[in-house]
């Protein structure tokens, strides 16, 4: 069952989406606290999320941006805000689409399974790439995931980026300038000692997890991740 995230402030609209979606057979959950929208979408790890723009405390373009970083999920914005500016606006801030209110369900629905088709049906044309496995360990680009049948830990966006380019390049060794690129804060200069603690707790979690995978220094060099030695 795919699940909806619904993030809409008018109890009618969400009531309206969250009864006729269920007749489709889709999971729905609604936000309750909007300061938390982030919170709940890294809980729920929904496969599509319904995003008003006017929103308490902050608006839909703010989410939509966070939910990007962490996630490929298709966003659908709906709103009564119809401007061509707010739905370029829309899509630059991540939004897959954008639904002016007042809407025909069916229109909705319609738009929902196309989504849903392309990014995790018969039209996915990637949907390999964003489950990516290493002997006992899968990194999911999704759901910010690092598992094992054992056990699973959520990962942070930097450690993210830094999971992902090790596991594409497996067994290769990648350099520290290459990782110092891939986790650059667009808000100022990233220093080594951030590469370092970033690799500390991306090796805890591949423990924790009982990865059979470790990331060894390469000394001058950078690192590599590779299959422990049996």
């Amino acid at each position: 069952m795919y699940r909806i995230l619904i993030v809409e402030d008018e109890i009618s609209i969400t009531n309206t989406l969250n009864n006729r979606l269920k007749k489709y057979g889709y999971e729905c959950h609604a936000i309750e606290d909007f300061k938390s929208v982030l919170d709940v979408f890294q809980e729920i790890e929904p496969h599509l999320v319904i995003m008003d723009i006017n929103l308490p405390y902050f608006d839909g373009y703010y989410w939509s941006r966070k939910i990007r970083k962490i996630s490929t999920c298709p966003i659908m914005i709906l709103s009564a805000r119809m401007s061509e500016l707010d739905q370029i606006y829309g899509i630059e801030n991540g939004a897959d689409d954008f639904i002016t209110k007042p809407f025909v369900m069916d229109v909705v629905v319609a738009k929902i399974n196309g989504q849903i088709r392309r990014s995790y049906g018969e039209y996915a044309k990637s949907a390999e790439r964003r489950l990516l496995q290493i002997g006992n360990t899968t990194l999911s680009l999704d759901t910010v995931r690092l598992s094992t049948p054992e056990q699973e830990e959520v990962l942070t966006v930097k450690e993210l980026k830094l999971c992902h380019m090790f596991f594409e390049a497996c067994p290769n060794v990648v350099t520290r300038q290459q990782l110092l690129s891939v986790i650059w804060d667009e808000e100022g200069f990233v220093e080594e000692n951030t590469l370092t603690v970033n690799i500390k707790r991306l090796r805890k979690k591949l423990e924790n997890v009982q990865s059979s995978l470790e990331l060894k220094t390469i000394r001058g060099i950078g690192y590599q991740l590779m299959e422990k030695d049996t």
